[in-house]
Parts: C-alpha cells; structure tokens; sequence
C-alpha cells in the first residue's frame, strides 16, 4: 500500500466519523450546509477509491464531475458561516458590510487578474483548466474563510465557537490547496503526485479540527458588547483615517511649495 493510499483510507474513515458526528443529536441543525459537504465528500471519496480500483480510465473524468458538484456546497457552507458571523445585521457599526462588499470586489479582481496573466503551463488543455478553476476556486474560498477566522473576534464569534472551527477547517486545506494548484496549473504532472500527497495531509488535518470541533458541546456566539464594537469600528475608519491623513499631508506639502514659489 502507498502512502497516498494510506492517507486516502485514513481520510475516507475520518469522513464517515465526522457525518457521524454531526448527524448525531441533531448537530447538523445549526450548520445544514455543511452536513451536506461532508456528506458529499464522504460518498464521493468512496466512489473515487472504488473507481480508481475497477474503473480506472473514468477517474478523472469522475473526479473532474466530481469537484464541478463540490463547488457549490463550498459556497454554500461560505455563506452559511458568513451569515453567523455577521448575524445580526442591525448591530454591526455602519460601513461593515460596505468594506466586505470591497473586499470580495477585491477578491474577484484577484482571481480574474490570476487567470489572465498566470494561465498555466498548457493554456486550453483540459486538465490545465481544471488546475486553473481549481486554483480559482481556492483563491476565493481561502480569501474568504481568511476573513472570517480573522475578523470573527470582532464579530462576537470566539474561537470555541463550531462556526470558527469550520472556518479555521477550510482555511487549513484550501491554503495548502491553493498552493498545491497554482504549481500543478505551472508544472503539471512533474508536481502531481507529491502535491497531491501534501494537499491529502491538509485535508487530514482539516478534518480532525472538525472532528474535535464536533465532539464536543458547541460554545455559542455572543452579541457584541461595547469594547468589540468599538475595535471593529476603529479596524473600519483605519483605511479612512489613513486616506485622510494621506491628502492632508499632500496639501500640506503643495501649500508650502506655493509659499515657497510666491517667495
């Protein structure tokens, strides 16, 4: 058996332990989305290792399906732990959803700009797509779970909570993902099989944080007291602030030059 197989194995198990988990006493309530990814995962890793056995020349078309299914489950755990994080709306300080929506603009702008100008090395080869959306799905999926394990201390989520854990999960496999497909969509097969070994150990890694995540009685999240809402303003106005100050020094700088003209 190969390491690869090993991990896999080791992976698959970790995936029906955690469904388990959070079937059990009805955890799956307050995460719904994410029941159904690991739900999903599961199954599909059993089909692809059966595949892989007994129906290996459909493998990656499979997998290539496969990851196609996947992605819209990951947008929708995304947005189920956008949605407590920022839940509830009304008592966010002004301007918090205006600097997330230029954020993700910022984001977007990225994976465009990424595409363009690192196409990969075989640009319109299947597989050099699949890379390519690969890598464009990981940078918007870690972007954004990057955000949400950031500034969930903010936002009265603290890091006991199941929906930091989730996020901390995804921003573990999808970071090492994310490096694993910008070479893959570079090198192609010379990095395969050790990228693949890698971006399986981050998986592992991601699912036994979930694992303990879930054994676990969750620690709810609290309204924002006084002192969070008052940092998460002061982390709204910095760029403000700093704007501010940026064209207040240049004024200053272009009055003392007329002074020094008229002089």
């Amino acid at each position: 058996m190969t390491l690869s197989w090993a991990i896999w194995i080791s992976n698959s198990l970790l995936q029906w332990a955690l469904l388990a988990l959070v079937l059990r006493r009805n955890r799956w309530r307050p995460h719904p989305a994410f029941a159904v990814y690991i739900a999903f995962c599961a199954c599909k890793t059993s089909l692809l290792m059966w595949v892989s056995v007994y129906r290996a020349p459909l493998y990656f078309s499979i997998n290539s399906g496969m990851r196609l299914v996947g992605l819209p489950l990951m947008v929708a755990v995304l947005v189920e732990v956008f949605a407590a994080v920022f839940r509830p709306y009304s008592t966010l300080p002004k301007g918090t959803l205006h600097w997330f929506k230029i954020a993700f603009g910022a984001l977007v702008l990225l994976v465009a700009a990424a595409a363009i100008y690192f196409p990969g090395a075989a640009p319109g080869n299947i597989i050099n797509t699949v890379f390519l959306l690969n890598r464009s799905a990981s940078i918007l999926f870690c972007g954004g779970f990057a955000f949400t394990a950031l500034a969930s201390s903010y936002f009265g989520i603290p890091w006991q909570t199941r929906t930091y854990g989730i996020g901390t999960g995804f921003l573990l496999f999808m970071s090492v993902d994310l490096v694993a497909s910008s070479l893959q969509s570079v090198y192609a097969y010379a990095v395969c099989e050790v990228l693949g070994v890698v971006s399986m150990l981050a998986y592992t890694l991601a699912l036994i944080t979930w694992i303990a995540y879930f054994s676990k009685p969750d620690n709810p999240s609290h309204a924002l007291t006084l002192d969070e809402m008052r940092r998460l303003q002061g982390a709204l106005d910095y760029p403000s602030e700093k704007v501010e100050s940026f064209r207040s020094s240049k004024q200053g700088i272009s009055v003392f030059d007329s002074s020094e003209g008229e002089q």
